[in-house]
């Protein structure tokens, strides 16, 4: 009985230094680095045996992460990223940066339409006059000269003429346009005193009478005319100088220039 009792005891001794050597190793690995970093900067080892193990030497110390507390009192952790993160927020950076780059360049690109499509504010203005129409009680047609203020520029005469075919505004009451809708001025030029104006097909029809036509060149010739420069007006139809104007049935007399006494 005796020697069955001594087995068992031995046997639970040998369980229990089993354990305790499993304990140690699981504590070294879990304290190894602070057991590494203990040994390198006491130099235990190097005082017990002379000299440090190489793999104490070269050993580097893990930068443990910052613990901070925030204003709200919660603990925040710093972590130190690693060669591999430190390039891929690189990389992310640069993508940051050039999509701030780009970001920018539209804001201005979009900025600069924006103020193209802005009307110009304290652009010099200049007055003019243009000359439209209206019908009297008894249907005469009668022109009205109505001042406007138009931008200044190095082309009046096409600027005011290009004006003149937009028709009235809400504020130019009581008066009218007989140029027809849609005609455009193509070209403009003045020699000698003759303002040649170049006119689009649309200027020639529409008119619905002689007296339509006759107003028509009349609202041209004295807006043109108020210029020093200008005393009389050659009517061109797409760039080509025509006898007449309009249809078989309707046509108007263009082949020489118009001045405001052919209007009296």
């Amino acid at each position: 009985m005796g020697g069955k009792n001594n087995k068992q005891k031995t046997g639970l001794l040998l369980s229990c230094w089993i354990l305790l050597a499993l304990l140690l190793v699981i504590f070294f690995f879990v304290k190894k680095d602070v057991i590494f970093s203990n040994l390198k900067q006491t130099n235990f080892l190097e005082r017990v045996t002379g000299k440090n193990p190489e793999f104490i030497e070269n050993y580097q110390e893990v930068e443990k992460p910052k613990k901070n507390k925030n204003s709200n009192g919660l603990l925040e952790v710093e972590v130190t990223p690693g060669p591999a993160e430190i390039g891929s927020m690189t990389e992310v950076n640069d993508v940051q940066q050039e999509n701030g780059v780009q970001e920018i360049e539209v804001e201005k690109k979009v900025e600069q339409e924006e103020k193209k499509a802005e009307p110009k504010k304290n652009e010099p203005k200049t007055k003019v006059n243009l000359c439209f129409v209206y019908v009297d009680s008894d249907g005469t047609v009668v022109r009205k000269i109505v001042p406007r203020e138009i931008e200044k520029s190095d082309a009046p005469l096409t600027n005011t003429i290009k004006t003149l075919l937009k028709g009235p505004e809400a504020t130019d009451k009581n008066c009218m346009t007989l140029i027809p809708q849609g005609a455009r001025l193509l070209g403009a030029s003045v020699k000698n005193g003759i303002a040649t104006l170049n006119f689009s097909e649309e200027f020639e029809f529409g008119a619905i009478s002689a007296d339509s036509y006759n107003a028509q060149l009349m609202q041209v010739v004295y807006t043109a005319t108020q210029f020093s420069t200008v005393e009389s007006v050659q009517f061109l139809i797409e760039g080509q100088r025509k006898e007449y104007m309009g249809s078989e049935e309707l046509q108007m007399w263009i082949g020489s220039p118009y001045s405001r006494n052919s209007f009296k």
